[in-house]
C-alpha cells in the first residue's frame, strides 16, 4: 500500500511487523523499546514505505536522502545495509526491503496506517468495524491514492467498480485502513455478500455502524445516528442488492452533511453524485521472447503471483527459466487478482511449471483455493457463480452463446449468435449493455465502434454453462457462419476490417475466433461445406499475417475435402493460398506450379480478371525463383493482355513489374530498367503491400531488380540508391516475404562492392525473419549467404561448410535464385585448397545447367569463378583462365553488363601483365572504363585505376 501522505499531522504513526515508526518524532521503535536509527537510515525508510510494494528506483533515494550532495550508489548501499540490520531484514524469515536488480529497491512487508487519535485513547477508537487488510496488496497503490485523495474532497459517494475477484474489496479495504486518521476512526466495513434480502441491507449498515437495534424506523435510527458524524461506510458486494443499497446510500448521502460512502460492486448505483471508479485489470507481461525475471517482475500481476506463492512455499525466487511461464499465467487469467492468488496457491504446491500446463482446464484448476476466505472468493468458481445466480433467464443465454468468442465481437456479432426465437435484436443488444454494467462483459473500445469481450475466466465458466445447455455444437456452426461472412465481406482487403488502426492489428484480434472455427467445423461436429468455405474466407487473413505454415495446414485439409459441388471461387482460393504458403515453406515444388495453375484455370473460367493478375504475379514469384526466365516472359506477356482489358494503372504497373522481371533474368538491362521504372511511377509510394490483394510486392520487386540490372550494367550508383531503397521500403510493407526478397537479392550488390557490414547487418535481419516465420527456402539462402560472409572475413573451413549445407538444402527445396553465387564462391574456395578437380566439375555442371535452361543471366559470373579456378592451378593452366575471362568478357559485353565485362577485363588484364604484356592490359581496361558514367569509388573502378596507372609507368620506363 501506498502511505504517500506521511508528511501530514494526521499520518503520524506506520505499523510493520513488529516495527512502529512515529513520524512526528522521527523514531523507530519495537515491543516499545525506541531503537537507535541514523538519519540517513531513517529518510530512506520513509521514502521506501512512501512507496511501499513499488520499485523506488536508487537516484530518487539519493535525491531524496541527499538533496544537496553529490554521491555515490556506495553510501546508499552502507546507509541501506544499516536499515536492514536494525530491522534485522532476512532474519528468521523476516524480509522488508528488496533490490530489484537494476532498477532499486521496494518494501514489501504489510504496512499499516495508523493515527494519533487512535493511540491516545480517543472516545472513537473503538468505533471502526474494519477487518484487517488482505495481506499486502501489489500493483494498486495509485489506485488507493486516487480514492484517497477523493475522499479529502466534497465527494461523498464513491464506487469502485469491476470484475469478480479483480481486488474491489481488497482496494475497499485498503482504502478504509488508510481513511482511519481522517475520519477519526470512524470507518464501518459492510459486507453485504453474507445479506440475501432487501429488507436487510438497512439492518447490515445499522450493525456495522454500532446502532442499537431499534423499536424505531431503522432508516430514520439510522439517520439521527450518523447525523452528527463524519464517517466512512465501506458498503462491500452491492450488485445482488443493487437497487436497495442505491437507495440507502442515497438516502445516506442526501440526509447526512459529513458521512462518505465507498461502495464496491459489479454494477454500478446509479445514485446522483455518484463517482464511478472501475477497477482494471493488474498489468501483464506481454508476450516476447524468453523474458528475464526482472522483466516479468516489472508488471504487478507477475509481482502478486510471486509473492502470493513466497507466502505459500516460505521462499520462492522467480527464475529466469520460469519467467515465461508466470508471463503466461498472468496473461491467461487475464490480470485478475483472485484468480492469479489462486493459481499461486496451485503453483506453490505442484511448481509452475504444471500450473501453466493446467491452465487449458482453468475452472478445474482454480478450484483450489483458500479455506479462510470469504466463501464467494475461495474458489472463482464461486465468485462466478454468485455473479450467475443473479442474472435474468435472458443475460445467463446471452452470456453463455457469447463465449463461443475468443476475442472481441461486436455488437452484430453478439446477435448473431444470440438471437432464438421470441428474443429481438433489441433486447439482445439491452443484455449486452446489462452485462457490461455487471461486468461480466468488457467494453473494448476500437477506432470505428465497440467492441465487446469476455475475460478468459469468465469465458472459461460460461463455456461450462453453454456446454451443460445442449447448445454448444449450434454455437458453433453460427460462429463459424459469421466468421465466413464477416471475412468475405473484406475478401478484398482484410485491412478494411478496421480502417484507421495499425494494419494487421484489426484482423489480429479475429486470429483466435477463426482458429476455433476451422478446429470445430473440420472437426466430428462439423459441416464439410462450412468448413471449404471458411477455409477459403481465412486464407488471405493468414497470409497477410505471414502465417503460412499455418495456413499450408488448412488448405491441405481443405483440398482433401472439396467435393465437385463447392464453390468454384472457394476453391480458387483454396489452391491459390495453397501454392504460395507451400512455396514459401517447403520450396518450389510442382505442386506450386500445378496448384497455381488449377486456382488460374477456375479464375480464366469465371472470366475474372482480377484474380488473373494476382494469380499470375504469384506463378511469376515461383518462375522468378526456379529461373525460368522463359516461362516469366510468357507469364508476364499474360498479365500484360489481361491488365489492357482493365484499363486500371495498379494493374498495368504489376504487369510492368513482372515484364522488367523476367527480361531482368533474360540479361536484357537495356529493356528491364525501363519497365521497371515505369512500374514504380504506376504504383503509388504511399500504398502498404497487401498480401490479400497481389501475391508479391510490386514497389519492393521493381526495386531490387532494378538494385541488379543497374549493377549488372555498371551503373553502380544507381545500384546502391535502389538497394537502399528496396530494404527500406520492404521494412515498411510489414511483410516477411518482400523484407527477405528485398534482403536476399540486394545483398549480393554489397558483396561485390566489398561492402561488408552492410552485407551482414542486412544478413541478420534476414535470419532473424526467415527463423521467425519459418521461411524455409529463405533460411537456406541466409545460410549461403552466411556462408560468402565468413569466407570473405577469412574463415574459410566456416564458410565452405556452410556453402556446401545450403546448396544441398536449395537443391531440395528448387530455389534456384542465388545457386550461382554460392556454387562460384565453393568452387573459388576448392580451387585455393588445392581441389581444383572438384571446382571445375561443380562450375562446369552449374554452366551445362544454365545452358540447358536458357539462363544467361549468371553464365559471365561463373565464366569468372572458372578463370579463378584456373588460376589457382598449374602455371600451364593460365592460358585456360585466360580463355575463361574473355569468355566472360565476350558474354558480359553482349548482355550489357559493364560491371562483369570490367572484373573479367581485370583478371584478364593481371595474367597480361605478368607476361609482360602491360600495353594491351592498358588499352583493354582503358577502354572499360572509359565507359562508365558512375560508381568510380567502388574497388573495381579503383583496381581499374590502379592497373591503368601501373601500365602507363611501365609503359614509359620501358620506352
Amino acid at each position: 500500500m501506498s502511505v504517500q501522505p506521511i508528511g501530514s499531522s494526521r499520518a503520524v504513526r506506520l505499523r510493520f511487523g513488529p516495527f512502529e515508526l512515529n513520524v512526528a518524532e522521527r523514531s523507530l521503535s519495537k515491543a516499545g523499546q525506541i531503537l537507535p536509527l541514523g538519519g540517513r537510515a531513517y529518510d530512506i525508510l520513509i521514502a521506501l514505505l512512501e512507496n511501499a510494494g513499488e520499485v523506488v528506483p536508487k537516484s530518487e533515494l539519493i535525491a531524496r536522502v541527499w538533496p544537496d550532495v553529490t554521491v555515490e550508489e556506495g553510501s546508499l548501499r552502507v546507509h541501506l545495509s544499516a536499515l536492514r540490520k536494525t530491522l534485522g531484514d532476512g532474519q528468521f524469515g523476516n524480509k522488508y526491503i528488496a533490490n530489484i536488480q537494476g532498477r532499486g529497491y521496494r518494501f514489501i512487508a504489510p504496512v499499516t496506517l495508523l493515527s494519533a487519535a487512535l493511540d491516545s485513547g480517543n472516545a472513537s477508537s473503538g468505533l471502526s468495524s474494519l477487518p484487517p487488510a488482505l495481506g499486502r496488496m501489489v500493483g494498486r497503490s495509485k489506485v488507493v491514492l486516487e480514492i484517497q485523495r477523493l475522499l479529502q474532497t466534497d465527494q461523498r459517494l464513491t464506487t469502485i467498480l469491476g470484475a469478480g475477484g479483480i481486488g474491489k474489496t481488497t482496494v475497499a479495504l485498503s482504502v478504509g485502513h488508510a481513511a482511519l486518521a481522517d475520519f477519526s476512526g470512524a470507518v464501518f466495513f459492510v459486507d453485504l455478500s453474507t445479506v440475501t434480502d432487501n429488507e436487510q441491507v438497512i439492518g447490515a449498515v445499522a450493525s456495522a455502524v454500532g446502532l442499537v437495534p431499534q423499536p424505531a424506523d431503522p432508516k430514520e435510527a439510522l439517520l439521527n445516528f450518523l447525523s452528527a458524524r463524519k464517517a466512512l461506510i465501506v458498503l462491500d458486494s452491492c450488485e445482488h442488492l443493487i437497487e436497495r443499497s442505491a437507495e440507502i446510500v442515497d438516502y445516506i448521502v442526501r440526509n447526512t452533511p459529513a458521512v462518505y460512502i465507498l461502495a464496491t460492486s459489479r454494477e454500478t448505483l446509479r445514485v446522483p453524485g455518484e463517482r464511478v471508479f472501475r477497477l482494471c485489470p493488474l498489468d501483464c507481461p506481454p508476450e516476447q521472447l524468453q523474458p528475464t525475471a526482472s522483466e516479468v517482475l516489472a508488471y504487478p500481476a507477475a509481482r502478486l503471483f510471486a509473492e502470493r506463492v513466497s507466502a505459500r512455499r516460505g521462499s520462492f525466487s522467480l527464475s529466469d527459466d520460469e519467467a515465461p511461464m508466470v508471463a503466461e499465467i498472468c496473461r491467461k487469467l487475464d490480470g485478475i487478482a483472485l484468480a492469479i492468488e489462486l493459481a499461486a496457491g496451485r503453483a506453490a504446491v505442484f511448481g509452475v511449471g504444471n500450473t501453466v500446463a493446467r491452465l487449458g482446464s482453468r475452472i478445474d484448476l482454480l478450484k483450489f483455493g483458500r479455506r479462510t476466505a470469504n466463501p464467494r472468493h475461495q474458489t472463482l468458481k464461486a465468485t462466478l457463480d454468485w455473479s450467475h445466480d443473479h442474472l435474468s433467464e435472458a443475460e445467463r443465454i446471452v452470456l453463455r452463446r457469447v463465449a463461443i468468442f475468443i476475442g472481441p465481437f461486436s455488437l452484430e456479432a453478439a446477435c448473431t449468435v444470440a438471437e432464438q426465437e421470441g428474443i429481438d435484436r433489441s433486447e439482445i443488444e439491452g443484455t449486452v449493455a446489462n452485462l457490461v454494467n455487471k461486468s461480466l462483459i468488457v467494453a473494448w473500445p476500437s477506432y470505428r465502434r465497440m467492441l465487446y469481450r469476455l475475460l478468459d475466466t469468465t469465458r472459461s465458466y460460461a463455456l461450462e454453462k453453454l456446454a451443460a445447455s445442449g447448445e454448444h455444437n449450434s454455437m458453433a456452426a453460427r460462429h463459424a457462419s459469421h466468421l465466413s461472412r464477416s471475412l468475405e465481406d473484406s475478401r478484398d482487403n482484410l485491412f478494411d476490417l478496421e480502417s484507421g488502426r495499425p494494419p494487421g492489428s484489426a484482423i489480429q484480434h479475429y486470429l483466435g475466433d477463426v482458429r476455433a472455427a476451422l478446429e470445430w467445423s473440420f472437426g466430428p461436429g462439423g459441416n464439410g461445406g462450412a468448413a471449404i468455405r471458411l477455409a477459403a474466407a481465412a486464407s488471405r487473413l493468414f497470409l497477410a499475417k505471414s502465417l503460412f505454415v499455418e495456413c499450408r495446414e488448412w488448405m491441405e485439409k481443405a483440398i482433401n475435402r472439396i467435393a465437385a459441388d463447392c464453390d468454384p471461387r472457394d476453391q480458387m482460393e483454396i489452391h491459390a493460398s495453397l501454392a504460395l504458403s507451400l512455396m514459401f515453406t517447403a520450396g518450389n515444388s510442382e505442386r506450386v506450379r500445378d496448384a497455381f495453375n488449377t486456382a488460374l484455370t477456375f479464375a480464366e473460367r469465371r472470366d475474372d480478371p482480377y484474380q488473373q493478375l494476382r494469380l499470375l504475379s504469384g506463378l511469376s514469384m515461383y518462375l522468378h525463383r526456379t529461373i525460368d526466365a522463359a516461362g516469366s516472359l510468357e507469364v508476364a506477356r499474360r498479365a500484360v493482355s489481361v491488365a489492357n482489358k482493365t484499363g486500371n494503372p495498379e494493374d498495368a504497373a504489376l504487369a510492368d513489374s513482372m515484364l522488367g522481371s523476367a527480361y531482368y533474368m533474360l540479361a536484357d538491362h537495356v529493356r528491364a530498367p525501363k519497365y521497371l521504372e515505369r512500374a514504380l511511377h504506376g504504383a503509388p509510394a504511399c500504398r502498404r503491400f497487401n498480401a490479400t490483394q497481389y501475391l508479391f510486392d510490386l514497389r519492393t520487386t521493381s526495386l531490387f531488380n532494378l538494385t541488379r540490372s543497374h549493377w549488372f550494367a555498371g551503373n553502380l550508383d544507381r545500384a546502391g540508391n535502389y538497394a537502399v531503397r528496396a530494404v527500406e521500403e520492404a521494412e515498411k510493407s510489414d511483410h516477411p516475404i518482400a523484407l527477405c526478397r528485398a534482403l536476399i537479392l540486394t545483398m549480393p550488390f554489397y558483396f561485390w562492392v566489398d561492402d561488408l557490414g552492410q552485407a551482414e547487418r542486412n544478413l541478420s535481419a534476414l535470419e532473424l525473419t526467415a527463423e521467425k516465420y519459418s521461411l524455409e527456402p529463405f533460411r537456406a539462402v541466409a545460410l549461403g549467404l552466411r556462408g560468402r560472409y565468413l569466407v570473405r572475413i577469412g574463415r574459410m573451413a566456416d564458410g565452405m561448410c556452410h556453402l556446401r549445407d545450403s546448396l544441398d538444402k536449395l537443391k531440395i527445396l528448387r530455389y534456384e535464385m542465388l545457386v550461382t553465387d554460392f556454387v562460384s564462391e565453393l568452387a573459388i574456395g576448392l580451387a585455393r585448397q588445392n581441389e581444383r578437380a572438384k571446382a571445375l566439375a561443380l562450375i562446369d555442371s552449374s554452366i551445362a545447367t544454365q545452358l540447358g535452361s536458357n539462363r544467361p543471366l549468371h553464365l559471365p559470373a561463373l565464366l569468372l569463378a572458372k578463370g579463378s579456378a584456373f588460376v589457382c592451378g598449374e602455371p600451364q593452366q593460365l592460358g585456360l583462365a585466360a580463355e575463361c575471362f574473355g569468355e566472360a568478357m565476350t558474354l558480359a559485353g553482349q548482355q550489357s553488363a559493364l560491371s562483369f565485362e570490367l572484373r573479367a577485363g581485370l583478371e584478364l588484364a593481371r595474367l597480361w601483365i605478368d607476361r609482360g604484356q602491360t600495353r594491351k592490359a592498358h588499352d583493354l581496361i582503358g577502354a572499360i572504363y572509359g565507359r562508365f558514367t558512375e560508381g568510380f569509388e567502388t574497388p573495381d573502378l579503383m583496381s581499374a585505376r590502379l592497373v591503368l596507372e601501373q601500365t602507363r609507368v611501365r609503359a614509359r620506363q620501358a620506352g
